[in-house]
């Protein structure tokens, strides 16, 4: 079966002198996709295939037309994906429709009334401080998902009946856990539907669903397997260099990557005992954290420090999903050893996963950091202050990860919760 590949780029130049920004997609065929954006073709970033930083479009920021393309892309990924989950073969044309039908407001028939106030609801969402990318991507991907299910869909209908249809809808590409989660986010849409008068079925409201919880392993590295990727030569790979660098400089803060990716120079300074020290607002929670650098975090931080990059950035920084990709790169070049064993349900089938160790993700450098303090008989509330995970909720997986200190770390646990 052929792989869906895009590639944004600019239709022939018009008389007035602007291009339309098109998706070309190639699928068993190949079809252009007109986003709706028209634009001079000096403000665009061919290698990028974006809109150049700080340029407009028919007034719109760059950064907006950046944000809806990058849905698009997601639309197009996601179409193919939900069919070939159908047992169905996707075809251009159908793709083209679909989109069409997503992006061409305009030509819509807005009484189909869930589907427009969805979105609405995410374009509304798109200007919220909560709200990056990675959540726009995934209320589209949600949307589309009930679209699949069933495209006449509306706020009268949403029964347990329905839910529990869409439930299994949903479990044709999720484990529990990612059902239970998408079922969360599309509980905002329906409260801010309510919100705004539209009535919904009060069934909704009495949903619940019984779905069996997972039994994840916690998966992080030991201090001899960070010092072997901290260690290893890639002088003959700068990208997988700068990616190990981001990656122990995680292991070493428990920083999500969003915020090292957001994290600036005006963020680290030198205090007067001449220790580095780091200031920020965490990306997630709006919560600040301030801390002393270990000093292979400080080592880290130097190497860059002459570099100059966009916005007085700290590191150079790539997507979320370009990082956990190198990562696997990283975990293979480090040629890590062992598996993590998971226990997840679809539904009400339990499934067992194994992980290879070397499969790394941006998520095991907080993990290895909050292990490894445990370990070091660090106290779950000053964990929690560094790292802003909840203190009792969020420690206790990490304690059966534990492997000496126990004592000390489970009675941290309990002065904390109280026990």
């Amino acid at each position: 079966m052929p792989k869906l590949r895009t590639n944004t780029t600019l239709s022939k130049i018009r008389k007035d002198g602007r291009a339309s920004i098109i998706i070309r997609a190639t699928f068993n065929g190949r079809v252009d996709l007109y986003s709706g954006y028209n634009i001079k073709p000096n403000l665009w970033n061919a290698s990028r295939q974006r809109v150049k930083q700080g340029a407009k479009a028919d007034g719109i920021p760059y950064n907006i037309i950046n944000s809806s393309l990058d849905n698009m892309e997601d639309f197009c990924i996601e179409y193919v994906n939900a069919t070939l989950a159908r047992g169905e073969v996707p075809s251009v044309e159908e793709l083209k429709r679909q989109f069409n039908y997503n992006y061409k407001q305009g030509k819509r028939d807005k009484s189909n009334e869930f589907y427009y106030l969805f979105d609405k609801f995410i374009e509304e969402r798109k200007m919220s401080k909560g709200w990056g990318q990675d959540m726009i991507t995934v209320f589209n991907r949600l949307k589309l998902k009930w679209q699949t299910y069933n495209p006449q869909m509306t706020f009268d209908s949403l029964s347990t009946s329905t839910m529990d249809g869409f439930k299994v809808e949903l479990a044709k590409t999720m484990y529990n856990d990612a059902i239970e989660k998408h079922l969360s986010y599309f509980k905002q849409f329906v409260n801010w539907a309510r919100d705004k008068n539209y009535r919904i079925n009060p069934e909704y409201f009495s949903y619940k669903p019984k779905l069996p919880k997972a039994k994840k392993a916690v998966r992080y590295l030991t201090l001899e397997e960070l010092n072997t990727i901290y260690t290893l030569d890639l002088s003959h790979n700068e990208a997988l260099d700068k990616v190990r660098d981001i990656f122990v400089f995680q292991c070493y803060t428990a920083l999500r990557y969003s915020d090292v990716a957001q994290l600036k120079r005006e963020n680290i300074k030198v205090g007067e005992d001449g220790n580095y020290e780091i200031d920020i607002l965490t990306e997630k929670d709006d919560d600040r954290i301030s801390f002393r650098l270990p000093q292979r975090a400080v080592a880290i931080y130097k190497k860059y420090q002459d570099y100059d990059y966009e916005e007085d950035r700290a590191f150079p920084v790539i997507s979320n999903q370009k990082y956990n990709e190198r990562l696997k790169e990283l975990g293979e070049a480090a040629d890590l050893k062992g598996e993590w064993i998971d226990y997840e349900y679809r539904l009400n089938e339990k499934i067992v996963i194994r992980i290879p160790k070397k499969d790394l993700t941006s998520h095991t450098a907080r993990r290895t950091f909050v292990v490894s303090a445990l370990n070091e008989g660090v106290s779950a509330e000053l964990i929690s202050a560094i790292t802003s995970h909840s203190v009792v909720a969020s420690m206790k997986p990490y304690i059966k990860a534990n492997k000496r200190g126990t004592d000390i770390v489970i009675d941290a646990i309990n002065k904390v919760s109280g026990e």
